[in-house]
């Protein structure tokens, strides 16, 4: 399976369709009789592909490397593009999921109050959200923050063994381990009492870290188990389309999200990259349904069961939490059944909100020109913005794009540190001491436009607090880039902004 995955990847294809490219050619000036033919052949269907280009609702960081390509090497293009480009799921499937969103976003906030007024002056934030099909925020709902994995598993084994009806779970991988024995443990003890058990995992995501055979074999056990959008030998943009999410749910009473997928380096295990710094939340109350909601969209579309009881999954009457602020998780994905970037416009909105200081920590900082004007206008209205990324790579192609987008940022007065003690993977956002985003959308072009993602914003809620003293934990061992003490040759510079062009077409 993993040699099929490879023979059929972005990255074998491309070379083969350039060396096929280049055949012709050759072929074409050795006939020179049939090159007028192949010219006018070239470009016509170049120009259809032009203008189906032209008239696509995308950003211009989407058209542009496609024009470029065209212009330079269209027959190349045109293949790749054929191959590559469509990234929509079948009319059933899309028909399926959006039915199931549908359902589950009226269960979702059948019982949730105007968050508005608590919100001030922040109340766009949750307009936002709420009128892209995001649900609703709560103001009747507790959030823990975990500032490590290990943190967030220990706590998660114990809400684990304390399930009395179902234990739903979703996370891009799946590496088998100390943290997957430990869960998978009570998963097979609560199927035993009677629990329902749903687990979805990301194929390509967990290539290389669970066995071909592990789905199956979960089944054997009882768990409801599927793989998430499977590989198939095809060659398809769909294949872009990974699900990202990290999400378990646990009686409909708490709900978990984050950065921190089920793998060894997640809880620091095994050291692969230095340190992992990672971090999660934990949602109590009505704010579970939203979360509830996302898992059972996916898995739903995914397993293409019959008709699910949804209502069933839903808890009627949620504890009470006084004080406990303001919390929305939402989810995102890809067009068309997300019709906006709602991940790059919630960062966006949450940069445009902060006064005083904007906090952000990102494993990849791969921007496009939005949110670098974001992120630039604050560092000119005097914001104190200040972005965290890894000290040490887990990708060496791009961390190098990373600390490429640097200079153009320091030049304003944003600061930028790297997490000196290894690789920090935690996705977050803080701002003025009352705003929090934590979830799991990297600033890149595959997080943001290509895959299934979650995360939460807060306002005024507890546990701002310990994100804020972890900020400030984070920024004391880091270190900070100055334009001083940064060093990227010239040419390299160039060399990574190129391939930083053309990271939509990846």
């Amino acid at each position: 399976m993993k040699i099929f995955k490879l023979l059929f990847s972005k990255i074998i294809v491309i070379i083969l369709l350039f060396l096929v490219q280049v055949a012709l050619i050759f072929l074409a000036f050795t006939f020179l009789e049939i090159f007028p033919i192949f010219q006018l052949f070239s470009v016509l269907i170049s120009l259809m592909i032009f203008l189906h280009i032209v008239n696509k609702k995308e950003s211009p960081e989407f058209k542009i490397p496609w024009l470029v390509l065209l212009a330079v090497v269209p027959f190349f293009t045109i293949m790749v593009y054929i191959l590559f480009a469509n990234t929509k799921m079948s009319k059933k499937d899309s028909f399926r999921l959006k039915t199931i969103q549908n359902e589950t976003i009226k269960l979702a906030t059948q019982n949730k109050e105007n968050c508005l007024p608590f919100l001030d002056d922040n109340f766009g934030l949750e307009n936002y959200l709420a009128s892209n099909g995001c649900f609703k925020g709560s103001t009747n709902s507790r959030v823990t923050y975990f500032k490590i994995g290990e943190d967030f598993w220990k706590d998660l084994l114990t809400e684990l063994k304390k399930a009395k009806n179902y234990i739903f779970m979703e996370y891009f991988i799946i590496h088998e381990g100390q943290m997957w024995n430990s869960i998978h443990e009570i998963l097979v003890q609560k199927v035993q009492e009677g629990v329902e058990v749903r687990l979805m995992y990301d194929d390509l995501g967990s290539v290389g870290a669970v066995k071909s055979s592990f789905c199956k074999k979960l089944q054997k056990e009882g768990i409801q188990c599927y793989k998430f959008n499977p590989f198939r030998p095809v060659v398809s943009g769909v294949h872009n389309n990974r699900d990202h999410r990290k999400i378990t749910v646990i009686d409909g009473k708490v709900g978990y999200t984050g950065g921190v997928n089920i793998g060894d380096e997640y809880i620091n295990a095994i050291n692969r990259f230095g340190h992992w710094k990672d971090t999660a939340i934990k949602v109590e109350g009505e704010a579970v349904d939203n979360l509830l909601a996302l898992f059972l969209e996916l898995y739903d579309m995914n397993a293409k069961s019959s008709k699910d009881d949804f209502e069933k999954y839903f808890v009627i009457e949620h504890q009470v939490f006084d004080n406990a602020g303001y919390i929305h998780p939402f989810g995102d994905g890809p067009k068309p059944i997300y019709d906006e970037q709602i991940g790059e416009n919630n960062y966006i909105n949450l940069i445009n909100a902060a006064k005083r200081y904007c906090y952000i920590t990102t494993p990849y900082l791969i921007l496009d020109y939005n949110l670098t004007t974001a992120l630039r206008n604050a560092a000119f209205r005097g914001v104190d913005v200040r972005i965290i990324t890894p000290h040490i790579p887990d990708k060496k192609m791009v961390f190098n794009i990373t600390r490429s987008n640097y200079p153009y940022l320091l030049k304003t007065g944003v600061k930028i540190y790297e997490y000196t003690p290894g690789f920090i993977h935690a996705k977050m956002l803080l701002a003025d001491d009352q705003i929090a985003f934590v979830g799991t959308i990297n600033l890149d072009y595959r997080s943001l436009v290509h895959h299934y993602e979650c995360g939460a914003i807060m306002y005024k809620t507890p546990c701002i607090n310990d994100i804020k003293d972890d900020f400030t934990e984070i920024i004391k061992v880091s270190q900070e880039v100055t334009s001083t003490n940064f060093k990227m040759s010239k040419p390299a510079l160039l060399l990574n902004a190129i391939i930083g062009m053309f990271s939509p077409l990846l």
